[in-house]
């Protein structure tokens, strides 16, 4: 978990040769931001990246241990690593840095005027020269150098406050560099940039400890640790808001102390005599030794804090499951964000919040975490194989989707904002696409259909490494996604065009008829909605029956006739005679075969296929019509006992197979990018 105080959000991260990243660049959003992807396709080292500029580490962190060979991608130290993560505050927003202390200083050129510098991640030379060991030379030179160090802090050589500085600009960044030296030394520098909000350049600033003033910072990985997340410090975000509950003065606090260390003096008493002894000296002369159950001031009684959660069973945080932990730590910094830091715009990033938990519980971190938001004042980054953190309609989501390219790790963004896209988030079933190499959109049960289907084909159908065999849609992490209609596929393709997921939509004929051109007016393809109105004329003008139409005032008068007459079943069977004509005439068709005119039939095949190339298969009928049994039941309820029936036999013993084989085929070739066998080495099903 990353946590920060001010009134600022991470709007970007460009990383280069950091873990398992090439290179890649994101943005996120205030509000809820959540990163999806398979096992092992680079989720956490997003968060790593973060954490490494933006998280909570001592002030000394350029000592610490923080780079290995490991952290390099692949293990190249030849390559450096590169990493800049950029911070937007709102334009109505106050950051008070009247808290903070120290110093940075802004460079300026011989002629008195600031450096600004433009950042190019093409041409990264012109910037990284002011993180180099030849900038740092230049600058030491003191009198004779190029440039002159203008302080900003609290120090007496400072000539404004830092508050002073900043309070007119908008953007904030910091970038960290680490490359391996001839000595096999990482050498580790970070330089803070800001500037209006409407220019390009950026001021270059030295002393990246800054950012501690910033961002208060902290992580929960995936691996729970309290200890390691809760450390208790003066520069932590828990440490201050520990020390924030001791009261300057308290008679109750200081007698508890005397009472306490009168307790340790007896039972340490016995001990403390003997070692202190002429015999066993184990101190310098002149020195005593005690030993104390607390610290002996006040100041420091924080540090020895311990958190006890009792749920039927009083022990230490740190030995609950990772549930009861995730939810205190986010708990108390939420707490801390309200009542003591007293600031908006703070981030919480955590690490698969899901961990260990049964969905209820997984439910009360999601309701947590939308706390913690505060209407989107604050930002969360959680990394997640939950639906519970992606399907939450209410909110505004940055969905981020990491994928493996080769040996390193890609991602896209797509950002749920409006009502439209949010309905895809509203069925928790089907996230699961999010986290697919390859989707399948199908309108309804029909996709429990094409799953059978697709278990028998694997079984006959070979590729380059053999037979695909049953469960080939699950080993090539394929999803099959029921959109709810014909009338939703639009929403779906057009969330996986942004993340460059490929997708293929399998439909029922009704499809070509009511629906298609909806779809092309919504995912901009326009040159084939043209056809497919000219196409629809056509067939309309093909069955339409004048003498049909005609006929319908004459069947009108016999209703009449009827109803008079009191033939109440002749009229009704006369009423749907005219619904259907008029069903009929207006271009209602179910299958190509219910299209008399071969010419026009042929075209609208031809047409069909040119759809695969879009993405599109649609069937020539709808699904009842490819049973070769007829179920008993209709629609869902027909899908279900068509299955039932394929627990010990193949499903292409009960429904006509051909054209869903050839779909998935498409698929196969188009999405997954498979080399099937040539079909005559295919044995037929």
């Amino acid at each position: 978990m990353i946590v920060w105080g001010v009134d600022l959000y991470l709007s970007k991260i460009h990383i280069e040769n950091y873990r398992s990243i090439k290179e890649l660049d994101l943005d996120f959003k205030k509000g809820k931001n959540v990163i999806v992807g398979k096992n092992n396709s680079g989720k956490s080292n997003i968060i790593k990246a973060i954490d490494l500029l933006l998280g909570e580490k001592s002030p000394t962190w350029n000592k610490s241990n923080n780079i290995t060979d490991n952290d390099f991608f692949e293990g190249n130290t030849d390559e450096d690593i590169f990493i800049w993560c950029e911070i937007i505050k709102n334009d109505e927003e106050h950051v008070d840095l009247s808290n903070f202390k120290g110093a940075f200083f802004k460079i300026k050129n011989k002629r008195g005027n600031h450096v600004k510098t433009n950042i190019d991640f093409n041409d990264k030379n012109s910037f990284l020269y002011y993180m180099s060991e030849d900038f740092a030379a230049e600058l030491n030179k003191g009198y004779e150098s190029k440039y002159k160090k203008e302080w900003i802090g609290d120090k007496p050589y400072c000539i404004r406050s830092c508050e002073e500085e900043l309070e007119n600009y908008g953007h904030f960044a910091f970038a960290f560099f680490c490359k391996k030296d001839e000595d096999g030394n990482y050498v580790k520098e970070m330089t803070f940039f800001y500037k209006q909000t409407n220019e390009s350049d950026w001021y270059v600033c030295m002393n990246a400890n800054l950012r501690n003033t910033f961002l208060q910072s902290a992580i929960v990985p995936s691996f729970r640790d309290p200890k390691s997340q809760l450390r208790i410090a003066n520069y932590t975000w828990y440490g201050k808001l520990l020390k924030e509950c001791i009261p300057n003065e308290n008679p109750e606090l200081d007698y508890a102390f005397e009472c306490v260390k009168e307790a340790s003096n007896k039972v340490f008493g016995d001990l403390q005599n003997r070692i202190c002894s002429g015999n066993t000296q184990i101190a310098f002369p002149n020195t005593t030794i005690s030993f104390q159950f607390n610290p002996d001031t006040r100041q420091d009684i924080y540090k020895s804090t311990l958190i006890y959660v009792n749920d039927g069973f009083n022990t230490k945080l740190e030995d609950k499951g990772s549930g009861i932990q995730s939810s205190v730590i986010i708990s108390l910094f939420d707490y801390y964000v309200r009542n003591v830091a007293h600031t908006n715009g703070s981030l919480l990033a955590i690490e698969e919040p899901e961990l260990y938990l049964h969905p209820h519980g997984r439910r009360v971190i999601s309701d947590k975490l939308d706390h913690f938001l505060d209407d989107n004042k604050n930002q969360v980054i959680i990394t997640t194989h939950s639906p519970e953190f992606v399907c939450t309609p209410d909110d505004s989501i940055n969905l981020i989707v990491v994928k493996k390219d080769g040996n390193k790790s890609v991602a896209t963004n797509f950002y749920f904002d409006d009502i439209k896209s949010k309905q895809i988030l509203i069925k928790k079933q089907n996230s699961e696409m999010f986290f697919a190499d390859a989707v399948i959109l199908v309108e309804g049960a029909d996709k429990y259909i094409l799953e059978y289907i697709a278990r028998e084909i694997g079984q006959r159908l070979e590729c380059e490494d053999g037979k695909l065999g049953k469960n080939w849609m699950n080993e090539y992490n394929v999803s099959v996604i029921s959109c709810g209609g014909k009338h939703e596929f639009w929403k779906y393709a057009n969330v996986l065009k942004s993340i460059n997921i490929p997708y293929l939509v399998i439909s029922d004929f009704d499809f070509f008829r009511d629906g298609l051109d909806t779809y092309f007016n919504k995912t901009g393809f326009v040159e084939q909605k043209e056809k497919l109105g000219e196409l629809k004329s056509q067939v309309i003008e093909t069955i339409r029956n004048e003498d049909e139409i005609k006929n319908i005032p004459n069947i009108c008068e016999e209703i009449i006739n009827d109803i008079s007459s009191e033939n109440l079943d002749n009229a009704k069977k006369r009423s749907k005679e005219i619904f259907d004509i008029i069903k009929k005439n207006n271009g209602t068709y179910k299958r190509l075969d219910d299209i008399k005119n071969e010419s026009v039939k042929k075209e609208i095949e031809q047409y069909l296929v040119k759809l695969r190339e879009l993405n599109i298969f649609i069937l020539t009928g709808e699904l009842e019509h490819f049973y070769t049994t007829e179920p008993r039941k209709s629609k869902e309820q027909g899908v279900l006992e068509i299955i039932k029936k394929c627990e010990d036999k193949y499903i292409s013993e009960f429904v006509d197979v051909e054209e869903f084989k050839e779909a998935l085929i498409v698929f196969l070739e188009s999405c997954l990018q498979l080399n099937l066998k040539e079909e005559s080495d295919v044995h037929e099903m």
